[in-house]
């Protein structure tokens, strides 16, 4: 059984990507309606990962989501560990932004 620790680090990742498929566009619904639908099942399954990589798929392939996405992508990611992702996103925004841009957890 998962410690309340690890429960608790889940329910966080899983709030930063459900708040970051939110904020997809009614456009991105119908262009990425295959991504959002594997997202939604990967997260029902708790595959935190492949939820962040089918959210990802549904980005590139839309290509005008809002930066908030992004930022609840990089939450994420930095949430389950994955700091090359996390920095990866991190990059996006800040070349977006044209200032350094740093993901960090709330405390």
């Amino acid at each position: 059984m998962a410690s309340d620790e690890l429960m608790e680090s889940w329910k966080r990742t899983e709030g930063f990507l459900l708040d970051a498929r939110t904020h997809f566009s009614q456009t991105a619904e119908a262009v990425c309606s295959d991504e959002l639908q594997e997202f939604s099942d990967y997260l029902g399954h708790n595959e935190l990962e492949l939820a962040l990589d089918m959210l990802n798929a549904a980005l590139a392939k839309s290509a005008s989501e809002s930066w908030r996405v992004l930022e609840l992508m990089a939450l994420a990611a930095a949430s389950m560990g994955l700091s090359d992702r996390q920095q990866h996103y991190d990059d996006q925004l800040s070349k977006a932004r044209g200032w350094k841009y740093q993901t960090l957890l709330p405390t």
